[in-house]
């Protein structure tokens, strides 16, 4: 049995990951830790509630001793919670300090203490800043966050890495790029436009829309 703790499970990468390992893994088992913030919503997971494998936790990966009891119950963490949007995070960055950094620290100090098998961080490419014309980052590139947002993000990435040199602890983190897919909360750029072209409503261009 491989038991799992997968934080932000509520959101659109979170739901489809658990749909995946409960689809393809018999003997995985989940549980959901979930605060139902903005771009969280329980419909995501409907169909899965009532499987004996899948829990879910209505808390907050900022309640150090909650993720203390959690973790001590699991062999793999698959941390997705995240504040994630940037015009949110400058306009009150706290949020994305306290979910982004202080709950990923939580999370790696339960694993540690826990020695458990696998710490996996979703992270964003947003970290790298603005990439300059004709050019892709790889995962040696300097991190160089242009808002709170890619701030919170570059920090808990520090801490992972911290985390797996000084105390050995298997880390894998990823760096997405314009995620969409199911299940994407509506004030993301693509589906935001498919519902305002539907509505016959002008859809948002940033920048000079060359893009």
């Amino acid at each position: 049995m491989l038991k799992l703790l997968v934080t932000g499970g509520m959101g659109f990468i979170g739901c489809n990951f658990i749909r995946y390992m409960l689809t393809k893994y018999d003997d995985a088992h989940v549980t959901n830790l979930d605060k139902l913030s903005v771009g969280s919503n329980p419909a995501n997971l409907k169909d899965v509630e009532a499987d004996n494998r899948y829990r879910f936790v209505k808390e907050d990966i900022a309640d150090r001793e909650l993720v203390k009891t959690l973790v001590n119950q699991t062999d793999v963490i698959v941390n997705i919670a995240a504040e994630t949007h940037v015009d949110r995070s400058i306009a009150n960055p706290q949020p994305f300090f306290e979910s982004n950094t202080l709950g990923t620290f939580n999370l790696l100090e339960a694993a540690r203490k826990a020695d458990i098998k696998a710490f996996l961080h979703v992270s964003t490419d947003e970290i790298y800043g603005t990439t300059p014309q004709s050019v892709s980052f790889n995962e040696s590139d300097r991190l160089y966050p242009s808002n709170p947002y890619s701030a919170s993000k570059a920090a808990a990435d520090m801490f992972v890495i911290a985390y797996h040199k000084t105390y050995d602890l298997k880390a894998i983190i990823t760096r997405c790029t314009n995620n969409f897919g199911p299940y994407q909360f509506p004030e993301k750029f693509i589906p935001k436009a498919i519902i305002r072209a539907l509505l016959n409503l002008k859809v948002p261009v940033y920048g000079s829309g060359k893009q």
